[in-house]
Order: structure tokens, then C-alpha cells, then sequence
């Protein structure tokens, strides 16, 4: 499976997110991946909103490195964080590894993150999980989308 061929497009769907120091919530998501011209890159996007009200509640951007199996994610978030992780495809499964987490002065004190992407044709399966508030890689979100077609 090669990411420049089977992630370019938008991706919609519904998520959960929980956390010991905050309420549950669903939520929706949408993601968007553009190849970058003829080179290995993948420009990402990624919006969520409020599964009842539609507000506004997540928005980062970032660019998705591919060779040949491997893959570097770098995300940058308006919360104040900045991402970089490597991962490495292996049966339509990226389990991202943190290499880098910077954040803001004002950001939350958020020590790791780690996410994990599943492909299997037009479904789309991402988790998230971080360090924070004394909770270690603890599970905070997970979405399951499916390819948008025009």
C-alpha cells in the first residue's frame, strides 16, 4: 500500500473523545490530504466539530513525509503544540511514535502524544492518546472515517 496513492482526498466521519479529567463527547471530523505536486509529501488538515451543536472544536494543520513505508507526521495546532512523528506502514496500520513535542508557554502541560492511523480501503480509523494530568498514554480520542467522494 503506498500513502501517496490511497490518502489524497477528504475523509468524514464521527469520533469519541474521553479523558479521565474531562467529560466524554462525540464529535465529527473531517480530514483532508493533498499530495504536494510530484514530490512525497501529503499537506494535511484536520477540523472537528460538536456532534449536536456544531461548534467549532479542534483545527491543525501539518505536512505527511512518505518513503516508501515510512511516514513523518509534523502537526501544528493553534492550542500551542507542535508535533513531529515517524511511523511505519505495516498492514494498512501507522503506529506513530512522538520524536518531538513542543509547545507554547500558555499551552496545556501536555508531555507526550501518540497516534495510530488504520486504513482498509475507504475506512479510515484514527486514535490519539497523550500523557497528561498524571494519566500515562492515556486514550483520548478515536475516529472512524470514510473516504469522501465527490
Amino acid at each position: 500500500m503506498n500513502l501517496l496513492d490511497v490518502l489524497p482526498g477528504a475523509w468524514v466521519g464521527t469520533g469519541d473523545g474521553h479523558y479521565p479529567t474531562i467529560e466524554p463527547f462525540s464529535y465529527r471530523e473531517r480530514l483532508t490530504f493533498a499530495q504536494l505536486g510530484d514530490k512525497p509529501v501529503i499537506a494535511y488538515t484536520q477540523r472537528t466539530q460538536h456532534a449536536e451543536t456544531a461548534a467549532a472544536l479542534h483545527v491543525e494543520c501539518g505536512y505527511l513525509r512518505v518513503d516508501g513505508d515510512r511516514a513523518e507526521l509534523l502537526i501544528v495546532q493553534p492550542t500551542g503544540f507542535a508535533e513531529v512523528h515517524h511511523g511505519i506502514l505495516a498492514g494498512g496500520v501507522i503506529e506513530f511514535a512522538v520524536t518531538a513535542l513542543g509547545r507554547s508557554a500558555s499551552a496545556l502541560p501536555v508531555e507526550t502524544v501518540r497516534r495510530r492511523w488504520e486504513l482498509a480501503g475507504d475506512r479510515l480509523v484514527v486514535e490519539l492518546w497523550m500523557t497528561y494530568g498524571g494519566v500515562i498514554d492515556g486514550h483520548h480520542l478515536r475516529s472512524q472515517l470514510r473516504r469522501e467522494h465527490a
